[in-house]
């Protein structure tokens, strides 16, 4: 099912973007396309890129903005920009976008695994060409690299006694489906208020899987790398993990001209209609 998609924070966006006429950019996360399109209909003249590690965004993105000829789809992740700058011939670019916020249509497909509240297999990939699954990680890694993702990414309290829970778990039986180890997880910590216990869990084996931190570091000194003078980088980040990356990364950088002294987040009016951005901090930066 297609799901309504409420491109966040488009408005700043565009400010912070900054679009010139002839320029280069890339919607480094392009997803559904929603930031795309506004870049597209607003910009004059410029030629845009969106690039996403989900093949199945790219083609559906390649069809919905097939109307502009000034766009490209391309698969792959931003902490491989260069490699799509060397193929296009492409010395320097004049803005990046990353959003880092995975799409509703990845969370309510079933099949994709990455929520709690819908049945399928544990997989959480963007990209399904990588052999690392949510699976594999719960099933098979050892106690320390356990502990380490779900104290590190999911910032777990008393990890140490759920990862031995999960041993002896799987000792009996694999963990087979996302509402199964959601179960058991609420079984283990409890239920209490309106978040579901599975939700720190979930993100942890997310970013563990599709190497989330490490690959926003990379990509953010790639991004910085291919703009050109004056050039811009717009970040919009989800949770704090994520935010403290970009951060540290663009605080004492002598390249880049913080253009937020503290992240964006949605008005009023943007959370009426779209909830979801309640999380969403923006923050951006021009190339000296």
């Amino acid at each position: 099912m297609e799901i309504e998609h409420y491109p966040v924070l488009k408005k700043k966006v565009l400010e912070y973007l900054n679009l010139k006429k002839n320029g280069i950019y890339f919607d480094a996360t392009c997803g559904r396309g929603g930031h795309s399109r506004h870049i597209l209909e607003r910009g004059e003249n410029l030629f845009l890129f969106g690039m996403d590690k989900d093949i199945e965004a790219v083609e559906e993105i390649s069809e919905r903005l097939s109307g502009f000829r000034n766009f490209k789809a391309v698969h792959g992740g931003f902490e491989h920009i260069d490699r799509v700058l060397e193929k296009e011939g492409i010395d320097r670019i004049d803005g990046v976008l990353l959003d880092i916020g995975f799409s509703a249509n990845q969370v309510k497909n079933g099949k994709r695994g990455f929520s709690f509240q819908t049945e399928g297999p544990i997989d959480m990939r963007y990209d399904t060409g990588n052999p690392l699954t949510a699976w594999e990680i719960i099933n098979k890694w050892d106690r320390n690299n356990l502990l380490w993702i779900f104290e590190k990414y999911g910032e777990i309290r008393n990890a140490r006694k759920f990862v031995s829970a999960v041993i002896e778990r799987r000792k009996k039986k694999n963990f087979e489906t996302t509402t199964e180890l959601a179960g058991f997880i609420a079984r283990y910590c409890g239920q209490r208020g309106k978040i579901h216990p599975a939700t720190r869990f979930f993100m942890a084996l997310r970013i563990a899987v599709n190497n989330e931190l490490e690959a926003l570091k990379e990509g953010l000194r790639k991004s910085q790398d291919a703009l050109g003078k004056d050039g811009r980088l717009v970040v919009i980040s989800f949770h704090s993990l994520e935010d403290r990356i970009v951060k540290n990364f663009l605080r004492g950088n002598p390249q880049m001209t913080i253009l937020t002294k503290k992240p964006v987040s949605a008005g009023r009016e943007e959370l009426a209609v779209n909830p979801e951005s309640r999380s969403a901090k923006l923050r951006a930066a021009e190339k000296a």
